[in-house]
């Protein structure tokens, strides 16, 4: 099945609910943690892509300029479209940055989801974090809004992410040390494989991400994956779980309670062991879209406070806060 158009966050809730259900959530997964870190795994492995996940035809669309441009920044195999919040009137002052990836299958364009105003249980939007003292953008990548390549599902988007974080350092506006990632469903996938690849991130925030793309595709999957699903190794390097000890930057994962993953109460285990700088928050009055809203004010609060660069990123929730989630879900 190829898809012409992202669609997940256009499908009802509870037909996404079954979707994401269908075997999967399983405990005691039995998937070994390796030492090597996904970077040097992805210096040894090439994957090898031999379908297409959908139809790479449709650019974004103009935004409204107030909101923002669409831009493109350079990354490997070229340049790649986002869009970007206008400079602020004050260039002299550094800014910190949001990274917002999105969730779905086919990146950002065709549509004028991203400026239009979408209801608090399910706003995907990133709209929270279009603040005037922060910089938000929405990249998309290899494959995706007629940019170069192919889609790779969770591998050499990795490596354009870490090409935006560079343009976006590169503003003159920008504060270089403090850029962030947040990602909801497929993108808070790619946020905490992101956290695994690199460590230039200020922090980053997983808002219901999976732990291992093999488990997920145990149940019905949207999209056709892009490689040979005959090769063992293909899974294994797209597995946030295989990876969890490359995390050296502060990573935070939100889920709902009744999409949450039993395998990341074994992987918070695994974090304690081993000091991962991972914090994993099952919400349990929340599902897969209703903590975005909540979770990304605290986020947005807690990126404004975290200004001294000179130390590791200060942000922490606390148990009041996470209660102050679940009573804003309930």
């Amino acid at each position: 099945m190829v898809l012409k158009k992202r669609c997940f966050r256009q499908i009802a809730p509870a037909l996404i609910f079954s979707l994401l259900t269908i075997g999967t959530f399983s405990a005691n997964a039995n998937i070994d943690v390796r030492d090597e870190t996904l970077f040097e795994a992805h210096q040894r492995f090439k994957t090898q892509i031999i379908n297409d996940s959908f139809d790479n035809t449709e650019a974004p669309w103009e935004a409204p300029a107030e909101i923002f441009n669409v831009v493109k920044y350079p990354a490997k195999l070229g340049d790649m479209y986002a869009y970007l919040t206008p400079p602020p009137a004050n260039k002299k002052n550094k800014l910190p940055a949001v990274i917002w990836l999105n969730g779905g299958y086919g990146g950002i364009g065709g549509d004028d989801y991203f400026w239009t105003p979408q209801p608090v249980e399910n706003d995907q939007t990133g709209a929270t974090f279009r603040d005037p003292n922060m910089v938000l953008m929405i990249p998309s990548f290899r494959g995706e809004n007629t940019n170069p390549g192919r889609y790779e599902m969770f591998y050499g988007e990795l490596e354009d992410l870490d090409s935006a974080r560079e343009y976006l350092a590169s503003l003159p506006y920008v504060d270089p040390k403090r850029i962030y990632v947040v990602g909801h469903s497929t993108g808070g996938t790619r946020a905490l494989l992101a956290s695994e690849y690199s460590d230039k991130f200020r922090a980053i925030f997983s808002l219901g991400g999976i732990p291992d793309l093999k488990l997920r595709t145990e149940g019905r999957m949207m999209v056709v994956l892009p490689f040979d699903k005959n090769n063992e190794e293909e899974f294994n390097v797209r597995s946030v779980y295989r990876y969890i000890k490359s995390i050296k930057t502060p990573t935070f994962y939100f889920e709902g309670h009744d999409y949450f993953w039993d395998e990341f109460n074994e992987l918070r285990v695994v974090a304690m062991e081993h000091d991962i700088p991972l914090k994993i928050y099952n919400i349990k009055n929340g599902d897969h879209f209703n903590i975005i809203v909540p979770v990304s004010q605290l986020i947005k609060d807690k990126i404004l406070q975290d200004t001294d660069t000179n130390k590791e990123s200060n942000i922490r929730f606390t148990n009041e806060e996470i209660k102050w989630i679940n009573k804003m879900v309930k």
